[in-house]
C-alpha cells in the first residue's frame, strides 16, 4: 500500500509558524510538509505540481478576509486534475489567522499572545517565538474553536471548512 503524504499550502510565516506548532508541539493536527503558498492570490503551477509526492492529501489553509473566491477555485480544480493529489481538504480562516486565534484563545487580540505592541509586530514576533505552544496553552488554546467557521461567501462556492478532517481527536 502507498504511503500517505499531506502538504499544509499556507498564506504566510505566521500560519506555517501555526500549523507546524499545532502538529509538531501539541500533536492536535495530522503531520505533514507545511509550504507556504497563498491559494487566494496565486494560482499553482506545473514546477510546484511535479514537486508533490503521490498519493498526497493537500491541505489549502487560507484567510476569507478578501472573499475572493476565483483563485481558490482554480487551484483545487488543478489539484483535482493531478495525478499525484488523493484529497484536497479546504481550511477556512475566518476572516483570517489573527480572529482564529482570539476565537480559539483567551485573548482579546492576536497581539496579547505574543505580547506584541502591535499587528505589524505580532507578525514578525509570532514568527521568532520559540515557545509558541507554550504561549497557546497559557492562553487556553481551544483546538475544537479554532478552525471551526464556514465563510458564507466561500460555502455559497461549495468551498467549506473541513478541518475536523485533520484534527486528531
Amino acid at each position: 500500500m502507498a504511503t500517505k503524504h499531506y502538504l499544509y499550502y499556507v498564506e504566510g510565516e505566521d500560519d506555517k509558524k501555526v500549523v507546524d506548532t499545532l502538529k509538531k508541539d501539541m500533536k492536535l493536527i495530522i503531520p505533514g510538509i507545511a509550504r507556504v503558498f497563498n491559494v487566494v492570490e496565486n494560482v499553482l503551477t506545473n514546477s510546484r505540481l511535479i514537486t508533490i509526492k503521490e498519493n498526497t492529501t493537500v491541505i489549502l489553509v487560507f484567510d476569507t478576509d478578501t472573499g475572493k473566491v476565483d483563485k481558490v477555485k482554480k487551484n483545487i480544480e488543478i489539484l483535482k486534475n493531478s495525478s499525484n493529489v488523493k484529497e484536497i481538504i479546504c481550511i477556512t480562516q475566518v476572516k483570517n489567522l489573527e480572529e482564529e486565534l482570539v476565537r480559539s484563545c483567551n485573548i482579546k487580540s492576536a497581539q496579547e499572545l505574543t505580547s506584541s505592541k502591535s499587528l505589524a509586530n505580532y507578525k514578525r514576533d509570532i514568527k521568532n517565538i520559540t515557545n509558541l505552544d507554550k504561549k497557546l496553552k497559557e492562553h487556553n488554546f481551544d483546538i475544537e474553536k479554532f478552525w471551526s467557521k464556514n465563510d458564507p461567501v466561500y460555502e455559497r462556492e461549495g468551498i467549506k471548512n473541513e478541518a475536523d478532517k485533520i484534527k486528531i481527536k
